[in-house]
């Protein structure tokens, strides 16, 4: 007699076809077999039923369930006709394919139809050949990409117009006029990039892709560090740093110097570096220094 091995997943439960513990298939059980049987439902409908409550209980407060609706879905599947094993795999998809949906709806604001999307999905199972099937994937992936950064445009937009977005914007906005006003060695990009420069440095020019050692101290406009090289020069290229260090960066050569003001749009964004205490479109302030222009690596 095999080991029976029972798991109740987060997500899904497993339907499939199964045997008697004595391995009759169906035939007459013993008296014996069919107590084992009753003990053996008993027990595993309720420890499945603890396990879901328990999974709906933990559930993260944003997802709201209705425990009878979810009943009803557990109950489609458990009491259906586990010989008909097409029925069961297509009832495993097309929950699988109602969740995708509900993600689509939800988290990307895509309106999908399902007499529609079903219509169509039926067309392509039920055809003889898909002629059209590599012209529709190219168009489901663009779509589906498109409707991704649509999402986040909006989720960013949110971000943007959010009172501390806002109030960080005006913060940095209002720091920089008072820093210009009594420092006229302060100037502006065109990107809005604020720069001190107090030597440029000799040799070569910093590109996107160039090695350089910088040492660096970034603070707060209040003057509280949140990051530093801690004088051992960081080896990076201005590529991968944020947009307004990087482009600080390209105005020096070896051994120059800057005070760098990077205001959020240039900095971390509407996302903030939360973990370094970064808010959401804060102003920050990076006093640099090149200390070589391509190294030689050791």
């Amino acid at each position: 007699m095999k080991k029976l091995v029972f798991a109740l997943g987060a997500a899904a439960m497993l339907v499939g076809t199964t045997t008697s513990c004595g391995g009759n298939n169906g035939s007459k059980l013993s008296p014996e077999e069919q107590a084992l049987n009753d003990s053996l439902t008993t027990a595993w409908g309720y420890v499945a039923g603890g396990q879901a409550a328990q999974m709906l209980q933990n559930a993260p407060a944003r997802v709201k369930v209705d425990k009878e609706a979810f009943l009803r879905g557990v109950q489609t599947a458990v009491l259906a006709d586990t010989a008909d094993q097409s029925y069961l795999q297509g009832l495993s998809m097309g929950v699988r394919l109602a969740q995708q949906r509900t993600y689509a709806m939800k988290e990307l604001g895509m309106s999908v139809d399902a007499a529609q999307w079903m219509a169509e999905f039926k067309k392509a199972l039920l055809a003889d050949s898909l002629p059209e099937m590599d012209a529709m994937q190219q168009q489901f992936q663009n779509c589906a990409q498109r409707a991704e950064q649509a999402a986040v445009d909006r989720k960013n937009a949110e971000k943007e117009n959010s009172p501390e977005s806002q109030a960080n914007i005006k913060a940095g906005e209002d720091y920089m006029a008072a820093q210009m006003k009594a420092d006229p060695a302060i100037k502006k990009s065109d990107s809005g990039l604020y720069y001190k420069i107090e030597t440029v440095g000799e040799g070569d020019s910093i590109t996107d892709s160039t090695p350089i050692l910088v040492n660096y101290t970034g603070r707060f406009t209040d003057g509280k560090e949140f990051d530093s090289s801690k004088g051992t020069p960081a080896r990076f290229m201005a590529r991968g740093v944020v947009p307004g260090f990087g482009e600080g960066l390209k105005m020096l050569k070896k051994g120059g110097k800057a005070t760098l003001y990077i205001p959020g749009k240039l900095g971390y964004g509407v996302n903030g570096q939360p973990a370094a205490g970064i808010g959401p479109n804060q102003m920050l302030v990076f006093d640099v220094e090149v200390v070589d222009v391509n190294p030689a690596t050791k």
